[in-house]
């Protein structure tokens, strides 16, 4: 996963954020590619745990700072990401709860929903709303 500046939204933080992101993930599949990803799940799910939290709330502040009028849609797709993840977490913790590393299923399936959703969002979503900022730069 590759950060391009057709994924930039124009808004360095979020897109600083992003990029920290693409990071992470790129290190998940590393280690998906070198046979070792069973002993960085834990720490990749335990980062987007955190990080998710911390960016989504960022870019609801900004969204609701500025009366973004989408910000309803946003922020459910938001919580319905968070909703998918917690289930990926279970997973994991089963794995763990039996006292066993995490596997290479569940890294590659963590990767594909991570990468999958986070390309989308920021495409179609977050490019909107940093559209949106931009039309209010224009103005004021």
């Amino acid at each position: 996963m590759e950060w391009t500046e057709d994924l930039s939204t124009g808004v360095k933080i979020i897109d600083d954020q992003h990029k920290e992101l693409f990071s992470r993930i790129n290190d998940l599949v590393a280690a998906i590619k070198r046979h070792t990803c069973k002993y960085k799940i834990g720490d990749v799910v335990t980062f987007l745990d955190e990080y998710i939290i911390f960016h989504f709330g960022e870019e609801e502040k900004f969204m609701q700072k500025h009366k973004y009028p989408h910000y309803p849609h946003h922020k459910a797709q938001h919580t319905k990401f968070i909703e998918s993840f917690n289930e990926l977490k279970k997973e994991l913790h089963k794995l763990e709860g039996g006292r066993k590393p995490g596997s290479y299923d569940l890294s590659v399936e963590t990767n594909q929903v991570v990468v999958d959703w986070i390309l989308d969002h920021i495409v179609k979503v977050d490019k909107e709303f940093g559209a949106f900022l931009k039309t209010l730069r224009a103005i004021n």
